[in-house]
């Protein structure tokens, strides 16, 4: 046998059984192009670190930040929103001329406004309710970035039955 062919055999033979474990085991990563948005998030919340901030403070931002949202959406629906619907529905319902009696001026303006202020509010809390639990989640978010420990981490309780409790709270039939 010629001398290439030995050393082209002694190169490509593993030397060891742990070379070849890890040769069979490796798989290829695949590359994986994250947005700038996941970029600036790793940035702000990086893994396994304890970051700039303590989560506690993290958590206090977003919190001030819906609260602030809140009060803002509520003020302005309340002192532009509700009386400039206010004063559209006096007008469009013929208040504003007098030719309506009390009786019709409830039925006419004063209802109607308070239908829409009602929806308003119902309206305004879903949008406040979105906004606290987009808080909770971006906090849930940095929470598991990081790998803080949560009370969510505790086994839960076991939710099986005894067969007592299953007898008891079975229908009974006559």
């Amino acid at each position: 046998m010629s001398t290439q062919i030995l050393e082209k055999a002694e190169t490509t033979a593993p030397t060891s059984t742990a070379a070849t474990a890890k040769k069979t085991t490796a798989k290829p990563v695949k590359e994986q192009k994250d947005s700038k948005l996941r970029i600036g998030w790793r940035r702000l919340a990086p893994k396994k670190e304890t970051g700039r901030f303590s989560l506690v403070v993290w958590a206090g931002f977003f919190r001030a930040i819906v609260l602030l949202a809140d009060y803002l959406l509520a003020f302005i629906t309340a002192v532009v929103v509700i009386p400039l619907l206010g004063a559209w529905l006096h007008q469009q319902s013929g208040a504003s001329r007098g030719a309506l009696s009390a009786d019709g001026t409830i039925a006419m303006w004063l209802v109607p406004l308070l239908f829409l202020v009602a929806l308003l509010v119902a309206g305004e809390i879903v949008v406040m309710r979105g906004m606290w639990r987009w808080a909770t989640r971006m906090i849930a978010k940095i929470r598991d970035a990081r790998g803080e420990a949560t009370g969510a981490d505790v086994a839960p309780k076991s939710t099986t039955r005894t067969t007592n409790q299953s007898k008891t709270n079975r229908k009974r039939s006559k």
